[in-house]
């Protein structure tokens, strides 16, 4: 899968980097949300894209300049299709949650569990093999 992960914290960042790698897949990470691709665009890159969407972004909430609903709901907007969505925090508030879980985004709680992570990436293949 491709995989694009943000987070302000570069331990986090890299912990989660390090992971995804190892699951097998191939991932682009960013500390600032502004400075991706995909968002600083005036569409939706998929299209222009020789990797097309991802297939999972995985999120920090809280980050400078551009926090993580406002990186997902710009994407949105421009008509990204990634089908796997996750936003991570340690402060959700609740209006926050309300957005997140209004736009179908899973939620995680920071200190989290990589095999949660792990479990989210298998949920469609575990379906789709039943």
């Amino acid at each position: 899968m491709n995989v694009l992960l943000m987070d302000d914290d570069l331990l986090i960042l890299s912990l989660l980097h390090r992971a995804f790698e190892t699951w097998g897949h191939k991932v682009n990470v960013y500390l600032n949300p502004g400075v991706c691709p995909a968002y600083c665009s005036q569409s939706c890159p998929c299209s222009i894209s020789k990797n097309g969407c991802p297939d999972v972004i995985l999120t920090d909430v809280y980050m400078p300049e551009v926090n993580g609903v406002q990186f997902i709901q710009e994407l949105k907007r421009k008509g990204c299709k990634c089908p796997k969505i996750g936003m991570m925090s340690g402060n959700w508030n609740d209006s926050d949650l309300f957005t997140v879980n209004h736009m179908g985004v899973t939620v995680f709680a920071k200190p989290f569990d990589l095999s949660g992570i792990y479990s989210w990436l298998l949920e469609d293949k575990i379906s789709h093999a039943a």
